[in-house]
């Protein structure tokens, strides 16, 4: 099964297709942000990301024979059509091995199909892999 990018809007969404315990996805993302020494605690960007939800904003989880092993944050400032990328982390084991490249490209298909023509990455990683593939701005 290739690598899918879902927008999520609750920690609880059904994405774990087999039996789930309750909360298994929001702590498998919590575990994969604590993994990530360049992101912020698991606590703390689940926290972050749950007062989007509140304000319709979406978390993408990269999805890989049905587990998450990639998320990253898509905020809306409210003031423009510009999505601003954030928290992107990758699973240990798929690091260096361009799968945040990957992700980070079908998020970007999903947001200009919604219409979204200005993308804001928000940290270097996301920025430099945005910048590789001429992501930045959509062309019409």
């Amino acid at each position: 099964m290739p690598l899918e990018a879902i927008a999520i809007n609750r920690l609880d969404a059904p994405l774990i297709k087999k039996p789930a315990r309750d909360n298994e996805l929001a702590e498998r993302l919590a575990a994969l942000y604590d993994s990530d020494e360049t992101q912020p605690s698991g606590a703390e960007v689940l926290r972050l990301v749950e007062q989007g939800f509140s304000r319709g904003q979406y978390l993408y989880v990269g999805m890989f024979n049905d587990k998450p092993i990639a998320a990253v944050a898509c905020f809306d400032d409210g003031q423009t059509n510009a999505k601003r990328l954030q928290y992107l982390t990758v699973h240990p084991e798929n690091r260096k091995r361009a799968i945040d490249a990957k992700f980070i490209k079908l998020v970007y298909d999903a947001e200009v199909k919604k219409g979204v023509r200005e993308f804001v990455p928000a940290d270097d990683a996301i920025h430099r892999i945005m910048s590789e593939y001429e992501l930045l701005r959509v062309k019409d």
